[in-house]
């Protein structure tokens, strides 16, 4: 019998209605001789309405019972299933992350599985039970932890590789993962596959189909995912080891506005106090997601950063106290930016393609004011009232519109 896990996000069980239809979609795949584990995120903006309720009371909250609040939304939402499940006829148990067997790092609002003790999911399933889990969440000791923004998806494929489970299948709002967020390119479309590799590069540049550390572990597993729509039948994208794509150079191009710019120049005092400087940002959790540096004539260096937004305000602090090691000339900041990660395996072995990013964005007057490559993405920052119209350009350019090209498994939806 195969053990099959399905996860369903926060749109996908919002109210009452739709928690009774993730209901009657569970047990289908439990009427077809399947043993099943359900991990479900909280209900539409539960976590977003509680943090709000965070700031009201505590701006700097302490991470232990920010973990434990914001962990509440999921068991709210599994249990709910699991009642839904029983009120149709069937058995049905709901787990918070502690009793689903899940051991996290000692990081509560934003920890790593360590390893997953399934003796008690597979006790119930031999019971013929359907198993509901409280995604986002795990322990470590006695203690509450939760895995970050998107943490169920983790959630759920580490509980598939931990089961050997045939396929994990990703139910949300949106019917796959497309070539481009349809909400802004008109003309994207389906694709059928994607390899791991691509949806994690996508996931780090700004696509929300899926969390990137969650196909991280399916690629450590070789964990088949498949990514549609709870709202409809479609037939979705499957991410496995390879694209069978393998002739297309463009996969997908990711959007991500929530981005800013640090630019500092002139910085003295040699590679090593450029380097403390860096290491002080890193201390401080914050995360570069892109970096550009070149040294000047005068030996001193020049570099860029693109960061979250809300790390600017705790990076100029960190620039202003270091600047007595380590002399800076000038540093500005840019909010108007945004980030566009063109990404596809076929991107290594075709040399054109730099060619064709800077020709099509100089083309349209478009800027680029960094770049970044690596084996099967490049990434460019434009300014972010030019970047929807440089992603549909790119778009035209790679001919990602091109249905048989895509191997299309279903129509436009909502992403």
């Amino acid at each position: 019998m195969n053990i099959i896990v399905e996860k369903y996000g926060g749109t996908s069980v919002a109210s009452i209605d739709r928690i009774k239809a993730v209901a009657q979609r569970v047990i289908q795949t439990h009427d077809k001789g399947n043993q099943v584990v359900v991990v479900v995120s909280a209900m539409g903006k539960t976590t977003d309405r509680l943090k709000r309720l965070v700031n009201k009371i505590n701006s700097k909250p302490g991470e232990r019972e920010l973990g434990m609040l914001l962990s509440t939304g999921e068991i709210v939402s599994s249990s709910l299933l699991a009642m839904a499940i029983q009120s149709m006829g069937k058995k049905a148990i709901a787990l918070n992350g502690a009793q689903s067997g899940i051991s996290t790092d000692s990081t509560y609002a934003n920890a790593r599985i360590k390893k997953i003790d399934t003796s008690r999911i597979k006790n119930h399933l031999l019971q013929n039970e359907i198993v509901v889990v409280a995604g986002f969440q795990g322990q470590t000791g006695d203690e509450v932890t939760v895995l970050g923004r998107g943490g169920s998806d983790a959630s759920a494929i580490a509980l598939a590789c931990a089961l050997k489970a045939k396929y994990c299948h990703i139910f949300s709002d949106v019917k796959g993962v497309f070539t481009a967020d349809p909400r802004l390119i008109k003309n994207s479309v389906l694709l059928q596959g994607i390899s791991y590799e691509e949806m994690i590069e996508l996931a780090a540049s700004g696509s929300q189909v899926m969390m990137g550390r969650a196909v991280e572990i399916a690629r450590k597993y070789g964990l088949k995912i498949k990514v549609s729509s709870s709202f409809e039948n479609s037939s979705g994208t499957l991410i496995t080891g390879e694209n069978e794509l393998e002739q297309v150079v463009i996969t997908g191009i990711a959007l991500n506005k929530d981005v800013a710019m640090v630019d500092i120049f002139g910085a003295s005092g040699g590679d090593i106090d450029v380097a403390k400087m860096l290491g002080e940002i890193t201390k401080n959790r914050i995360n570069i997601i892109l970096m550009s540096s070149h040294r000047n004539i005068d030996n001193t260096t020049n570099f860029s950063m693109i960061v979250k937004p809300e790390n600017v305000d705790l990076i100029i602090k960190l620039l202003d106290k270091f600047s007595t090691n380590c002399k800076i000339e000038k540093y500005e900041i840019n909010n108007n930016v945004a980030q566009i990660s063109l990404v596809g395996s076929g991107i290594a072995d075709n040399y054109g393609v730099a060619y064709q990013i800077f020709g099509t964005l100089s083309k349209n007057n478009i800027q680029i004011l960094l770049t970044s490559t690596s084996e099967i993405k490049i990434s460019a920052i434009v300014l972010r009232d030019q970047a929807v119209h440089a992603v549909e350009k790119l778009h035209e350019t790679f001919e990602m519109n091109n249905l048989e090209r895509n191997l299309i498994g279903g129509g436009n939806g909502k992403n």
